[in-house]
C-alpha cells in the first residue's frame, strides 16, 4: 500500500510540474470589449563618460628663428559628455611642459612653458544645448604678437555651463592655435614638448 501511495504521490508531482511549464503566461489583466487594455512599459537610458580626445602627435607648421615664433594649429580637440547628466557642465583645462632639444641641459636647449602660447578659438563643431565658453575666444591670429595664454599654469581651454533645462548629453570640438615664442638665446635643432588636456 504504501509503494502505491508513493508511487501516486511521484506520478502527481510529475503531472504538477509538468502543467507548471506549460502553463499559459501571466496577462497583467483581462478586459471585456470596448474597455481599453494597459500595458506598462519600461526601458532605461544608459549613461556614458565625460572624455576628451587629443591628436597623438603634431609638428606645427611654421617653424621659427631665435627672437620669432614657431606656431601653427593643434588639431581637433573634442570633449564628449556622454553622462547624460541633469547638470552637465565642465571645464576642460591645458598645460605645457618645456620644449627642449637633446637632453635639454646645455644652454639655449630648452624654451621654458611660459613662452608657449594657447589660443582654444571658438568651437568649430557643437551638440547639445547649454553654452559653450572658449578659453581664448576667436580670433586666434597667427604672431606676432603671440595669441592667447601662456601656458606657464594650467589654463582653462575650454566649457560648458548650463540652465536648468540644458540636460543630457553635449559635445565640442575646438582647434586651438599653438604659438612658441623661440628665445634669442635658443639653438637650432628640433625641440619637443608636451601639451596636456584634460576634462572635469
Amino acid at each position: 500500500m504504501r509503494r502505491g501511495l508513493a508511487f501516486a504521490a511521484v506520478v502527481g508531482a510529475a503531472a504538477l510540474a509538468a502543467g507548471l511549464l506549460t502553463a499559459t503566461p501571466a496577462y497583467a489583466g483581462t478586459c471585456v470589449a470596448s474597455d481599453p487594455c494597459d500595458t506598462t512599459v519600461t526601458f532605461d537610458v544608459t549613461a556614458g563618460a565625460l572624455q576628451i580626445t587629443v591628436p597623438d602627435t603634431v609638428d606645427l607648421a611654421n617653424d621659427g628663428a631665435p627672437g620669432g615664433f614657431a606656431y601653427g594649429q593643434l588639431g581637433a580637440i573634442t570633449v564628449d559628455d556622454l553622462r547624460a547628466s541633469a547638470t552637465p557642465s565642465w571645464v576642460a583645462t591645458v598645460s605645457s611642459t618645456a620644449f627642449i632639444t637633446g637632453a635639454g641641459t646645455d644652454p639655449g636647449t630648452s624654451i621654458p612653458a611660459s613662452d608657449i602660447y594657447y589660443c582654444s578659438g571658438d568651437a568649430t563643431a557643437t551638440t547639445g544645448s547649454g553654452t559653450f565658453v572658449p578659453g581664448q575666444a576667436s580670433p586666434c591670429d597667427p604672431p606676432p604678437p603671440a595669441d592667447g595664454t601662456a601656458l606657464d599654469t594650467p589654463a582653462t581651454a575650454f566649457s560648458h555651463t548650463v540652465l536648468p533645462a540644458d540636460t543630457g548629453n553635449n559635445s565640442a570640438t575646438w582647434n586651438p592655435l599653438l604659438t612658441v615664442a623661440v628665445p634669442l638665446s635658443a639653438v637650432a635643432g628640433q625641440f619637443t614638448g608636451t601639451i596636456t588636456h584634460s576634462v572635469a
